[in-house]
């Protein structure tokens, strides 16, 4: 019967080679990698996801007289006949790319990059949505087209919420050493 006490001292005793420690280096480069890259929204991803279902519906609603956010988006014949200029196609286009698209990627992916297209993209549609509203309520008299309606001034709030939220994930993770 082989004593178990010598073969953990032969172990002790043994120094790692310069490949098993490159080895272990490697891995734990790998590990640190793949822990840096991830992003744990918590709570806020659920809140999130309420102001991107929120966002949803504020495109189904009149964003300018009759046209639609979705209509805004596509550019289509509603959307020409109320006179929609570039702020307001801009901001259209944001809520989708950032507010929906790329927050919903965010939170199911978990990925620290897409955080912060997130944060950025949201406070820039953000100000948009600030300019669309404004380029509607200042129209000429006589000039085609209906004032802002709900679903615009819906929009600029989940948009506003959701730059908020990304903003404290991504500005969470900014004591992480190494970032």
């Amino acid at each position: 019967m082989v004593d178990s006490g010598d073969a953990v001292e032969d172990n002790r005793s043994r120094h790692p080679t310069d490949e098993e420690l490159l080895g272990i280096r490697q891995e734990l480069d790998a590990v640190e990698r793949r822990i840096t890259a991830a992003v744990e929204p918590g709570l806020r991803g659920v809140v999130v996801a309420g102001v991107v279902l929120v966002l949803v519906v504020a495109m189904i609603l009149p964003h300018a007289g009759g046209a639609t956010g979705w209509d805004v988006v596509l550019f289509d014949a509603r959307s020409k006949a109320e006179a929609v200029i570039l702020p307001m196609r801009l901001f259209a286009g944001g809520c989708v790319l950032f507010g929906v698209l790329t927050s919903v990627a965010a939170v199911l992916l978990r990925r620290w990059v897409l955080a912060w297209v997130a944060a950025v993209g949201c406070g820039l549609t953000a100000f948009l949505g600030l300019l669309a509203i404004w380029s509607r309520q200042t129209l000429l008299v006589g000039h085609p087209g209906g004032g802002p309606g709900v679903g615009l001034f819906l929009a600029w709030a989940a948009m506003i919420v959701l730059a908020y939220q990304w903003i404290r994930v991504v500005w969470s993770r900014a004591g992480i050493p190494g970032q």
